[in-house]
């Protein structure tokens, strides 16, 4: 056959990814970020909260029950953000995830100046 087409394949190099991010030309004019919902008070979600406001939080060491993860999810879904990292302590045989309150979150930030009344 005349007409077959070569299966050999020439790949031309890929291109470059560009790791560009756009700044916005007036930052002043972007909207206020929204505060993280406080949650209320006396709940599970109000606990954590509460001793991230203190220190970081593991489960080992968690004074108010073992449900520490699920606390910190519902308040994720509030707007509150943590920083994460994994902890090995003695007596656990997997790591386990240490919970910090991330202060330099816009909302959370915002939660908390409010709170202060600032």
């Amino acid at each position: 056959m005349t007409s077959a087409r070569p299966t050999e394949v020439n790949a031309s190099a890929l291109e470059p990814r560009r790791h560009f991010i756009a700044r916005d030309l007036f930052p002043e004019m972007l909207p206020k970020a929204m505060p993280a919902r406080w949650p209320k008070a006396g709940t599970r979600a109000d606990e954590a909260l509460q001793a991230m406001l203190r220190a970081p939080q593991n489960q080992a060491a968690y004074p108010h029950g073992w449900r520490l993860a699920a606390s910190i999810k519902s308040l994720e879904y509030d707007g509150w953000r943590f920083i994460k990292r994994d902890i090995h302590r003695p007596g656990c045989r997997s790591a386990i995830t240490e919970y910090a309150l991330d202060r330099q979150d816009p909302a959370t930030a915002a939660a908390l100046r409010l709170r202060e009344g600032r």
